[in-house]
């Protein structure tokens, strides 16, 4: 049986999805985009709802409705990416006169509102901290991917994502692993700072001989992120499981 209220969730979303479409595409939107984003859109809801189902939560937060919106813009960038190799209009727009930098720096800000109505509302959950985690991977996914179709950046760019998916598997071999980290703000601002350069990245303003170095610094920072989180970890090993 369908869940009415995941329905309604899913419906809202899709609307968003399809209005901002028309409107950030306007003239170069074809049959084709829509189709591709709306597959995109499916089979990322469906990931949404199955770890929304598995925290066993019954109402989206507001915080989570943001969270939503930055997985819709999200999806829009992705197939602009894609279309960009062989639509020149769409490149010209996206990438010379720096839509897709402007669009993903909104994306970028409305990460700071989720957290803020989050801790504003006290809607402070398991579901949601995952689901934010999962919305900044998206983002960091697609403008990597924007990158290296559209920038001839090299396929270690995609060593940025992939880092909190190592994390993940390295987590179910190794128990001590598992251990709950501390809050840090450092592993937040190193998020967001890689984020940004990531997006200043495809400014038109950063030459080919400048993206190599700024791609490289991102990397730095998410593997320093990381690196001190295992450490943390790994320092740990020997205590008591929690």
């Amino acid at each position: 049986m369908i869940n009415v209220f995941v329905l309604k969730t899913t419906l809202k979303a899709y609307l968003a999805l399809i209005t901002l479409l028309g409107v950030i595409l306007y003239n170069d939107l074809t049959l084709l985009i829509v189709l591709q984003n709306t597959v995109i859109f499916l089979i990322i809801s469906i990931l949404i709802f199955y770890i929304f189902n598995y925290f066993k939560e019954n109402i989206f937060a507001y915080a989570s409705f943001i969270t939503y919106l930055r997985i819709v813009i999200s999806i829009i960038l992705l197939s602009i990416s894609f279309n960009a190799l062989t639509d020149q209009n769409i490149f010209n727009k996206f990438y010379l006169e720096d839509y897709f930098a402007i669009l993903a720096l909104i994306a970028l800000c409305l990460d700071g509102i989720d957290g803020y109505l989050a801790r504003r509302f006290n809607e402070q959950c398991n579901f949601g901290e995952v689901f934010d985690q999962d919305a900044d991977t998206l983002l960091i996914l697609t403008l990597c991917t924007s990158l290296y179709l559209n920038k001839d950046t090299s396929v270690i760019v995609f060593l940025i994502p992939f880092y909190r998916y190592i994390f993940l598997v390295f987590m179910m071999k190794y128990k001590w692993m598992k251990r709950k980290l501390p809050r840090s703000y450092y592993r937040k601002l190193s998020c967001v700072l890689s984020t940004f350069i990531l997006i200043f990245c495809h400014s038109q303003y950063v030459k080919d001989t400048l993206l190599v170095f700024f791609v490289m610094i991102s990397l730095f920072v998410i593997t320093f992120s990381f690196a001190k989180d295992i450490l943390w970890l790994y320092m740990r090993k020997e205590d008591e499981y929690i």
